[in-house]
């Protein structure tokens, strides 16, 4: 590092349809990546998820309709918008703010192989030779504050 540059780094964000995951996001750009690096927005789906089922229903009659253009759907939880729409607008997101980064969008399945979405997360990190892992996290105020 004497000389100014580093090697590349691929550096992971947990995509997720709410606010924390755009937050997380968000921080990676501003302070976690530069341009040589690549960034892979990963997805857990999880197939028997009442949500996934959900959503599919209600995003079936608005095949033709636009989408919104927020990063994240309002009621935080990817209902009505899809997971396709999210993972677009996140990077686009990306793209927009260093157009130069690589990024690629990674979809895999909850199949029963692990007990817990932590897991799946740390062996397609592994699998894919992930440097760093970003993922945003709810907590409240009074978590945050007193730690």
């Amino acid at each position: 590092m004497q000389s100014g540059k580093r090697e590349a780094r691929k550096v992971m964000v947990v995509a997720e349809a709410n606010r924390e995951s755009v937050i997380a996001l968000q921080y990676t750009l501003s302070h976690s990546v530069l341009e040589q690096d690549e960034l892979i927005l990963l997805y857990v789906e999880n197939p028997s998820s009442w949500r996934n089922t959900f959503s599919t229903f209600l995003r079936r009659p608005s095949i033709g309709s636009s989408s919104s253009s927020s990063m994240v759907p309002s009621d935080g939880c990817g209902g009505g918008g899809g997971d396709v729409d999210f993972l677009e607008e996140m990077k686009n997101a990306c793209k927009a703010t260093l157009p130069k980064l690589r990024v690629r969008v990674e979809r895999v399945e909850m199949d029963g192989s692990y007990k817990d979405k932590a897991g799946l997360i740390l062996f397609q990190s592994q699998q894919l030779g992930i440097d760093v892992i970003v993922i945003g996290q709810r907590r409240s105020l009074s978590t945050a504050i007193l730690g």
